[in-house]
């Protein structure tokens, strides 16, 4: 099975739900119908349980006329607002090398709705499981990659959550982080950090090590990758690194992400500092910045008068400072940019998280340029200055060198909150693991009072493996089979031979849910439709010697219908009962949705040219067409016609049809245009 890329909602774009509008042909009526929608998140992180996050209520749009008729577009609900303020970014550590997981950047969801008519329940439903990610793209681009930006552009390219270019020229001591999305099924057994050092000289084979492994992998999670050379461990290599690539391996082998490169940066910089950044994507990205910079404190005190002394003692004031409180301001300057160095200053400039590098902490920053000129003609050398204000306020000083400080108690972690593990399609793995881990002494069993409960994640203080229970054997749901052909047919065929259909098959129990049998059914209907694609069909679709000559076994009392283009065709009955795919027909047993195609229809013993007609369409615009009509592989009739003309071109024109008949009608486009 191919791999494939589930979607993501962007939690910092819109996130929209429409609930459909309440039937109006039966609710003619509509002033007392209330839409109702429930967000519904996990109890923790990595819970199979969900809660109510809140309710929305609201009315529908109101209905829009149309071409002598109306449309009844529902009700609309953001979630982007609720979701984002759930999810939080996962800034690196200080220090920090190898694999770590970020566990509160991605979330799923699911949404429930129901409509009541004057305070009566008429419909209500739940919806799949979908994921959020606290990540958001430009306005610009929202409206076309909103649905397949993590599928296609991130996933099937193996990107990093990341615009900062690559071949970037970095610092020995420079942190860098790289952060990837496992959005892919099948879900890897382990990852392999790589690297392959490059030396001023190339050298065969090339000098390739693994500097990290992570054994425990997690659907639908991010994780960080140090990458700096300290982090590395290239700064303690012999010989001369002029540069490195990096990317990520599962356990046999296989390259799952793009290849990063880095280049050593050979000359001396008097001044370098290094911030760190949240970027739009859910990562941290690093601006090594050369140019020089100054700090200012601006001071603020709250100054009291009191009583004099009437001893007029020299030293006495009556004036006294109760607090000074101190504001730090960084102007640093970037040194010399490239043009795409410049545009990304953008990113800097409307992050929402920021650090600078010292010799002992990553210390939290606030951009404060009001403005940043990002793009001007003809310009160079290319510099900016930019500043920022410490997060934290400045109230003491002192000068102490950095001290790792014993703790005068021995503590531990126990397990705060479980969960059944699952794998990339939600069917329980038989074990369970431990989601929440908090901290506690050891010589009283209390907890740590400050010290957080977290996530219990691989590579972290405290983290418990998973382990087998009878509990997490059975899945609550598994999903039915799905089968069906796909919407291509295969274009790779020998000369002389015809593309057919792929048959699609999801089997019975691919995918699980915890929550409904819906959910899981729609795990596995998202599946075919994620394999419906031309590639399919072109590695699994079958080879005939003419697509007139198809084989099928038509029911009596039919004919057979197939076309190798269905959405150029209407095909209807003119009699009394209705039959066809053309969207005029009342509903009937042999009455098919618009473009559906392999279609058995009823002839009864025979058909003459008035009762069966078609009609040649194009849903882009006016043109011409022309259709060959084939009946058991044997050309009929051919005819060049006008698209969306509205009349109907008998089917059996000239001679009649009968039961068992195979009817098969060839499409090729001539122009468009009146």
């Amino acid at each position: 099975m191919p791999t494939l890329f589930s979607p993501l909602k962007l939690a910092q774009n819109p996130i929209v739900v429409n609930v459909d509008a309440a039937d109006p042909i039966t609710i003619v009526t509509r002033s007392g119908l209330r839409y109702f929608l429930e967000l519904m998140v996990p109890d923790y992180y990595g819970a199979n349980t969900f809660s109510r996050l809140v309710e929305f209520e609201g009315s529908e749009r109101p209905p829009e006329a149309v071409a002598g008729g109306y449309i009844y577009r529902g009700a609309f609900f953001e979630l982007q607002d609720q979701l984002d303020s759930l999810l939080e970014r996962t800034a690196p550590t200080f220090g920090q090398v190898g694999i770590s997981v970020c566990d509160g950047l991605i979330t799923p969801y699911y949404v429930k709705y129901r409509i009541e008519n004057n305070d009566v329940t008429i419909v209500q439903q739940s919806l799949p499981v979908q994921y959020a990610i606290k990540a958001g793209i430009s306005e610009r681009d929202f409206s076309v990659y909103k649905h397949n930006f993590f599928t296609d552009y991130i996933g099937k390219s193996g990107r990093f959550l990341t615009w900062g270019e690559d071949g970037k020229r970095v610092q020995p001591n420079q942190p860098e982080f790289l952060y990837w999305l496992c959005n892919c099924s099948p879900l890897p057994a382990g990852l392999k950090l790589q690297v392959e050092v490059l030396g001023t000289a190339s050298v065969y084979p090339p000098d390739i090590f693994t500097a990290a492994t992570l054994a425990s992998i997690t659907p639908m999670t991010v994780y960080c990758l140090a990458v700096g050379p300290e982090a590395l461990g290239l700064t303690t290599r012999p010989g001369v690194v002029a540069g490195y690539k990096v990317w990520l391996e599962d356990s046999a082998g296989n390259i799952l992400t793009e290849v990063r490169s880095y280049r050593m940066d050979p000359e001396f910089r008097r001044n370098v500092r290094f911030v760190l950044f949240a970027n739009s994507l859910g990562g941290y990205d690093t601006l090594c910045l050369t140019g020089q910079g100054e700090e200012t404190l601006t001071l603020a005190r709250n100054i009291s008068d009191r009583y004099p002394d009437y001893a007029y003692n020299p030293q006495y004031a009556e004036k006294v400072i109760n607090s000074a409180t101190g504001e730090r301001q960084l102007t640093i300057n970037t040194g010399w940019l490239k043009e795409s160095g410049r545009n990304y200053l953008q990113e800097l400039a409307l992050t929402k998280d920021a650090y600078i590098a010292t010799d002992r902490a990553f210390l939290p920053l606030i951009p404060s340029m009001d403005s940043i000129r990002h793009w001007v003609d003809d310009e160079g050398p290319i510099g900016r200055q930019l500043t920022f204000k410490y997060a934290n306020p400045e109230r003491n000083f002192s000068n102490l060198p950095a001290l790792t400080i014993a703790q005068a108690r021995e503590t531990g972690w126990r397990p705060k909150a479980t969960a059944c593990l699952l794998d990339d399609n939600g069917r329980r793995t038989g074990k369970k693991g431990v989601m929440l881990i908090e901290k506690y002494y050891l010589d009283d069993n209390t907890r740590v009072v400050e010290t957080p409960i977290k996530a219990n994640t691989p590579g972290t203080a405290g983290y418990i493996s998973p382990a087998d229970s009878a509990d997490c054997a059975t899945t609550p749901y598994l999903s039915v089979a799905v089968s069906g052909a796909g919407s291509f047919v295969r274009t790779t065929c020998p000369a002389g031979q015809f593309g057919g259909y792929a048959t699609i098959t999801i089997p019975a129990g691919t995918y699980g849910s915890e929550i409904s049998q819906a959910d899981a059914d729609a795990k596995a209907s998202a599946a075919w439709a994620a394999l419906n694609t031309q590639d399919y069909a072109n590695t699994n679709g079958s080879c005939v010697l003419g697509a007139q000559y198809y084989a099928w076994t038509v029911p009596g009392g039919k004919f057979h219908y197939r076309t190798n283009s269905p959405v150029n065709f209407y095909i209807y009955s003119t009699g009394s009962y209705p039959a066809g795919n053309i969207w005029t027909l009342p509903s009937g047993p042999d009455v098919y949705a618009i473009n559906t195609n392999d279609l058995d229809l009823p002839i009864g013993v025979s058909a003459t040219s008035a009762q069966w007609v078609y009609e040649m369409k194009s849903p882009i615009g006016a043109g011409t067409g022309q259709v060959k009509i084939y009946v058991n592989g044997v050309l009929k009739e051919t005819r060049t016609l006008d698209y969306n003309s509205g009349v109907g071109r008998p089917l059996f024109n000239g001679f009649t049809g009968v039961a068992g008949d195979k009817v098969y009608m060839e499409f090729t486009h001539i122009q468009f245009g009146s």
